[in-house]
């Protein structure tokens, strides 16, 4: 019989002792596989946004991280809107009713108006116009377009701009300027809710209960951008401002009055006057200046819309960088370490079993040193069942702790806005667990395997 037939038949012998100890692993490798996976998930998820086609997130005077977590992720609350003349600011002289340049026009190429505030079936909707989707851009790897740019040709690598892409149509168009009440969806939320370009969907005021408003129509379903765009409800912020609880309230004027239902949406209602518009943010890709890159453009922006009243300019990725090393990092660092240890007492739990099967076995091993059996080969048995037990309980404990994250996936997506699934994997983070679980194996298997070694053939046998 070889060395390995010997070793399973070592485990078959004791089977509720072997089981009991490759489950107490498995459950060790569950804990750290789901931890490793949703910490991978997470900084995917928060990296996917800081590769959309805008540098800086102008919004009200607060907490910059929560302007990028609203704006971007669509997590979280919005701090308070911001007027319409501050954003106008940032438009040229040709968007401009008096037609003169914004104070901060210069700087800027492109800025996108957001409302925030209402919701359909669990996702979050964005009152915007066509821009959104005409204008701005998504990819990029991972780095904002005006910095991803300089640093490839820094390095002397292509253009960022071939990595930016843009917002395609997996069905239907982009929502006109004039088509007050269209909408377009993310894939996800059409896929979740099965609508299709034609179809009606009626948002609800700031709540999933709250008052329901007049029914957009939907113009286009995006294609997948594997970015939070994927997990929003677009519609046209002129739609947006005509439902009710949406229009400033200014004294000495009256609210204006948004279509009825019975008026079934005339193709060119009266569009909300300006004094009684607000913004929740805008989304700003800045100008890059002759021979320098954007970002020079993004420092000098945001300190000047910081110094004023107005309001705050944040930039995506620096807020989230230090989200990420301040929270999540660390806290990612403490669930590993402590389910490490859970691996590590699951193989003190190898150690403990084998030590006390050693003496069980003792006459066994005798007989096979009897029978010709070299001391080496009474070693590698040892080592080779504990390395059974170890891979059994690892490759059992991985499929757990898979199992584990879908069953969370729900829960993580309604608080997080992450979706996680079976499938989603830390590759490399998860392959270093085999080497780990086989060393773990042998270091707790090297005392009782010493030990067989040693065994008086004469005294067993005598």
């Amino acid at each position: 019989m070889s060395l390995f037939g010997i070793a399973w038949r070592n485990i078959r012998q004791r089977l509720l002792t072997s089981g009991l100890t490759a489950l107490s692993l498995a459950l060790g490798v569950a804990l750290v596989v789901s931890t490793l996976v949703i910490g991978d998930i997470v900084k995917q998820a928060f990296n996917s946004g800081s590769g959309l086609g805008y540098n800086i997130i102008v919004g009200a005077k607060g907490s910059p991280l929560q302007l990028v977590l609203n704006s971007v992720y669509l997590i979280s609350k919005p701090i308070e809107n911001i007027s319409w003349a501050f954003y106008e600011e940032f438009l040229p002289a040709t968007a401009r009713a008096d037609g003169a340049a914004g104070r901060y026009a210069g700087s800027v190429q492109t800025a996108v108006p957001i409302c925030m505030g209402d919701y359909f079936r669990g996702f979050r909707v964005v009152g915007t116009n066509a821009a959104y989707f005409d204008s701005l851009t998504w990819g990029g790897g991972g780095t904002p377009a005006g910095l991803g740019r300089w640093l490839r040709r820094s390095v002397g690598l292509a253009d960022a701009r071939s990595e930016l892409r843009p917002f395609a149509f997996a069905s239907g168009r982009n929502f006109r300027d004039d088509e007050f009440f269209g909408g377009v969806l993310g894939c996800d939320v059409a896929a979740k809710l099965g609508l299709k370009a034609g179809d009606p969907f009626a948002p609800t005021h700031g709540a999933d209960d709250g008052l329901v408003h007049d029914p957009f129509t939907v113009t286009g379903i995006l294609a997948r951008t594997d970015t939070p765009v994927d997990r929003g409800v677009y519609v046209n912020m002129e739609g947006f401002y005509l439902q009710e609880g949406h229009a400033k309230p200014v004294e000495g004027e009256g609210v204006a009055v948004k279509p009825t239902a019975e008026e079934d949406h005339p193709a060119s209602p009266a569009p909300l006057p300006t004094n009684q518009r607000e913004v929740t943010a805008i989304l700003v890709e800045t100008a890059a200046l002759p021979g320098l890159p954007a970002e020079l453009t993004a420092m000098g922006l945001r300190t000047a819309i910081n110094e004023g009243r107005d309001g705050q300019a944040a930039e995506p990725i620096r807020e989230i960088s230090l989200l990420l090393g301040l929270f999540v990092r660390p806290l990612e660092l403490l669930l590993l370490l402590v389910t490490t240890l859970v691996v590590i007492v699951s193989a003190i739990g190898i150690l403990v079993s084998m030590v006390g099967s050693s003496l069980e076995r003792s006459r066994d091993v005798a007989v096979m040193r009897a029978l010709g059996a070299r001391r080496s080969h009474v070693l590698a048995t040892v080592l080779i069942e504990a390395v059974l037990l170890a891979v059994g309980g690892g490759l059992v404990g991985w499929a757990l702790g898979h199992m584990l994250v879908a069953a969370i996936g729900p829960l993580i997506t309604t608080n997080a806005g992450v979706s996680a699934s079976l499938l989603s994997a830390a590759p490399a983070a998860e392959l270093l667990l085999v080497p780990f679980l086989i060393a773990l194996a042998i270091l707790a298997a090297l005392l009782p395997a010493l030990a067989a070694y040693r065994t008086d053939v004469a005294k067993w046998l005598g």
